[in-house]
């Protein structure tokens, strides 16, 4: 695939949640300026009240499915994840504070490969792992490249994500497949070498997040489309046809947080979805998942614009059409998160 940005740029999605223990600051930790393979120093995840957030050993070592979990010496678990609570990039991203950066004299590449390469996985999430590494000191580097390759059913697949952090989400893994991942320093005057890679087996699907009909999945296709805006998402926009005779629209904020629309036709405006009883948590069924969603923060009585759009009240009723938000006492909110991936797959 061709370059793209990280989502971790886009600010919307640094201020979901209210501040969290975060690790210790980048420039506490042990360098190195060895091009060695990496000893992963997992004490940064381990102090104060980040040992009850991260191990270096799952709470179960077999997955939903029964199948062993991936354990290694640069693989580092996020174990506070409830069992029945949606996956989410977001939440994982508040434990790795954003660096600012800093002007330097640049007059060459990086001379060395980013260090302490390490994998850090949620348990019970296996579309997402956050890539966290170390710059090394006096170093030029302004920003990175992280590669991720697997083999499919073609041979080799390659996805590429361009940051200026030291640490980046890769999203849309495959469950139960084997990964390995490199990371190389940037400036402007080139690249540097890239890191040793380290591996990682992603776990089996959660059966409870969705169900796989055999020849009856629609597919997401990327496709623009004019809404009634009312998101924290700006991201790229997917489309797909539904079994309820609707077109499901959604705006990504990353792979497992976004906005759900629905229309009446492929080409049609695009409308907010409201809830009569709750806050959209069951709306997570238009994206064919099981979960009850999490979903962003809902304006109080008339500080939630009065628009139109479709609405109802529990999960499998038909949707209805007219007036929501403002004094109709119908919510709607401006991103879910269902443990569904969108797109999809990589």
């Amino acid at each position: 695939k061709d370059p793209i940005r990280s989502p971790i740029k886009d600010s919307v999605m640094k201020k979901q949640f209210p501040p969290v223990t975060a690790k210790p600051a980048k420039q506490e930790r042990r360098q190195t300026t060895t091009t060695a393979a990496p000893v992963v120093n997992v004490s940064r995840f381990d102090v104060g009240d980040n040992s009850s957030i991260f191990s270096s050993h799952p709470i179960s070592e077999v997955d939903s499915l029964g199948q062993k979990r991936f354990i290694a010496p640069h693989v580092v678990y996020k174990v506070d994840k409830k069992p029945d609570e949606p996956c989410s990039i977001t939440n994982s991203l508040n434990y790795f504070p954003d660096e600012e950066a800093t002007e330097q004299n640049i007059t060459a590449p990086p001379k060395y490969p980013p260090s302490n390469l390490t994998v850090v996985t949620v348990e019970g999430c296996p579309s997402f792992v956050i890539l966290d590494w170390e710059k090394v000191d006096n170093d030029s580097a302004t920003e990175y490249e992280i590669i991720s390759t697997t083999k499919g059913p073609k041979g080799e697949e390659k996805s590429i994500v361009v940051t200026n952090q030291t640490h980046s989400p890769v999203e849309n893994l495959k469950p139960n497949s084997s990964y390995e991942f490199r990371v190389k320093a940037l400036n402007d005057l080139g690249a540097g070498p890239v890191s040793d890679a380290v591996s990682f087996s992603t776990e089996s699907a959660d059966p409870r997040v969705s169900e796989n009909l055999s020849g009856k999945d629609a597919i997401w296709t990327q496709f623009p489309f004019k809404s009634d805006s009312y998101s924290e998402c700006n991201g790229k926009q997917y489309v797909k046809r539904t079994w309820y005779r609707k077109f499901v629209g959604v705006q990504l904020c990353n792979s497992l947080r976004y906005k759900i629309y629905l229309s009446d036709s492929l080409t049609g405006k695009y409308y907010n979805i409201g809830d009569q009883t709750g806050y959209g948590e069951d709306h997570c069924q238009f994206v064919d998942s099981f979960l009850d969603g999490r979903t962003g923060l809902v304006l109080r009585g008339d500080q939630q614009p009065l628009r139109e759009g479709f609405y109802r009240s529990v999960r499998q009723e038909p949707v209805h059409f007219g007036q929501i938000g403002g004094n109709s006492h119908i919510n709607y909110v401006p991103w879910y998160e269902c443990g569904t991936t969108i797109p999809g797959k990589w």
